[in-house]
């Protein structure tokens, strides 16, 4: 990517130069180098507002959002995330308004604001479900139900959850369905219905393993605790219904 940037900066290419740029951050971002990311980030960004690329700046400005996010930067997070909104706004781009007020519903999220989160996520799930955004749709049923699960109403957790996992499982959303077979069981687990745990952390094992998902440590984490909890014995008897893992 690299030699691309070379390239398109000695041609003057720069859209190509905003593009690489913020891909460059994405690859960053995922090694964890956060300050190596944000760099590249606010170069891309920088360039796609000289050259008024708005769709690229909103994704820029995503981007920036998510890193101080990981950072518990929360206020700069909100701050760029309501930039983006606006962009997507102006621009009509239903599909990144959706997004957005999803990523705002998580910053109010982990600060312990419910119902703003709530609030959000709800004008996001209209907006995906208006344009068909299925997968988008998944995602923010899925973060509708946490909200409901840490204020312990289990059962609209759980129906929230099931809409979840139909529509992951009809398009073929792997990692989503993971994703949902893992929240269920963390539901049961902690209403101590460990046998109804048990299936639904194994799926959701076997999944993350399957697709080098690091979150595989958060599953197996449950299912150790499990263990701990009603021992090996009974575990394996539940297992051996379901198939070892």
């Amino acid at each position: 990517m690299e030699q691309s940037l070379a390239i398109q900066q000695q041609i003057g290419d720069r859209q190509g130069e905003g593009t690489t740029l913020n891909n460059l951050a994405t690859t960053a971002h995922a090694k964890g180098d956060y300050d190596t990311a944000l760099r590249y980030l606010e170069q891309s960004l920088a360039i796609r507002q000289q050259i008024g690329d708005h769709q690229g700046e909103s994704v820029t400005l995503n981007n920036i959002g998510q890193i101080h996010q990981a950072r518990g930067n929360y206020d700069e997070a909100l701050r760029y995330a309501e930039m983006d909104l606006a962009i997507c706004l102006q621009i009509g781009d239903r599909q990144g308004e959706g997004v957005t007020l999803n990523n705002i519903s998580q910053i109010h999220k982990v600060r312990g604001d419910y119902d703003t989160a709530l609030r959000y996520l709800e004008q996001s799930l209209a907006i995906r479900q208006q344009i068909g955004d299925r997968k988008g749709e998944g995602t923010t049923l899925n973060n509708i139900s946490q909200i409901h699960n840490v204020r312990g109403d289990y059962d609209t957790a759980l129906r929230y959850l099931e809409q979840s996992l139909a529509i992951r499982q009809q398009i073929g959303d792997l990692y989503g369905i993971a994703e949902n077979s893992h929240n269920i069981g963390g539901l049961y687990f902690e209403q101590e219905h460990y046998e109804e745990a048990i299936p639904l952390l194994v799926k959701a094992y076997q999944i993350l393993q399957q697709i080098g998902s690091p979150n595989v440590k958060v599953t197996e984490g449950y299912l150790s605790a499990i263990i701990e909890r009603i021992g090996e014995a009974k575990y394996q008897e539940i297992i051996s219904k379901i198939g070892k893992i």
